[in-house]
């Protein structure tokens, strides 16, 4: 048996931890409270997440979805230099990530916000095995992260990823929060394993950020069901986004005819157990109004 340990987060609010075993792999995320002003406007609660980055430009991690879009809007509003890198992904020589790319150079275009390209050519990535040194020493089942891991790489300054909140259950008899996944749980882990500055989940990087964020969404509950479709329209409810839209699915949905990356799952994971679970405490109890504070399950 092994575990690992580590905080991410402002003060390291979050706790995470993994137990792996030979054919079990258990993730645990537990959210550590502390005070904060009460009523706090987003920006402002974002702005304090990049205070940790000195002077340096972010370079934020940009697909066009929504979450990377309320970052970069907030970065705007608060004065903070940001440049974006968005991936351009190839499979012989065809773009498979169109429709957030339209999204992306739209969005930097009508904000003067200068946007690195970096190219992906996915045949020469999976098929050549590269993508596993990304993604097997983080014991992670999901091939297409390699990508996000790579584009991590090209970064000179400070890489952030746009991330999300521990999504709420409102459709249970009990509201709770659905478990962090590990996968998406190992971005700092790999900047602190290559001596990189940056952040890994923005839009939960605080604890009063979650808090904003959970309030945000029992209040436009009725936008969500538990069904994945919902996602976009309660997000763009949350976000204030102008312009609803349909959810970015990310590059690793594109027509199995012309990439399945979910092909390219590692051998030595295909038959692991995976567990999650997250852990929260009273405030959270309270904002959700239910006497549960740990889940494991999704929905």
């Amino acid at each position: 048996m092994n575990k690992i340990d580590w905080d991410t987060g402002l003060n390291g609010y979050r706790k995470n931890s993994v137990v792996i075993d030979e054919n079990t792999i258990n993730y645990r995320a537990e959210l550590t409270e502390s005070d904060f002003e009460p009523n706090r406007s987003l920006n402002n609660i974002l702005y304090d997440h990049t205070k940790d980055r000195g002077s340096r430009p972010i370079e934020l991690l940009y697909s066009g979805g929504m979450d990377s879009q309320v970052v970069l809007n907030s970065l705007i509003k608060n004065n903070v230099p940001v440049e974006v890198m968005t991936m351009v992904v190839r499979v012989r020589g065809a773009i498979v990530n169109v429709a957030d790319l339209y999204y992306a150079e739209k969005f930097c275009r009508e904000n003067d916000i200068k946007q690195n390209f970096f190219y992906l050519d996915a045949l020469e990535f999976y098929e050549g095995g590269r993508y596993l040194e990304y993604i097997e020493p983080y014991k992670i089942p999901d091939p297409h992260l390699a990508s996000h891991f790579w584009l991590l790489e090209q970064c000179q300054s400070y890489p952030v990823i746009g991330g999300d909140w521990p999504w709420v259950q409102t459709h249970t008899n009990n509201q709770i929060l659905s478990p962090y996944r590990l996968s998406h749980s190992c971005y700092e882990r790999f900047l602190r394993d290559k001596k990189m500055d940056g952040i890994g989940d923005f839009i939960g990087y605080s604890f009063e950020a979650i808090c904003y964020f959970v309030q945000k969404h029992i209040e436009n509950k009725e936008f969500s069901d538990g069904k994945f479709f919902n996602t976009p329209f309660i997000k763009h409810k949350v976000y204030g986004t102008s312009e609803p839209r349909i959810k970015s699915y990310g590059w690793e949905e594109c027509p199995l005819v012309l990439f399945d990356v979910k092909k390219y799952t590692p051998p030595s994971m295909k038959n692991i157990k995976y567990n999650h679970e997250i852990v929260w405490g009273e405030y959270l109890k309270s904002l959700l109004d239910s006497p549960v504070y740990r889940n494991s399950k999704f929905n």
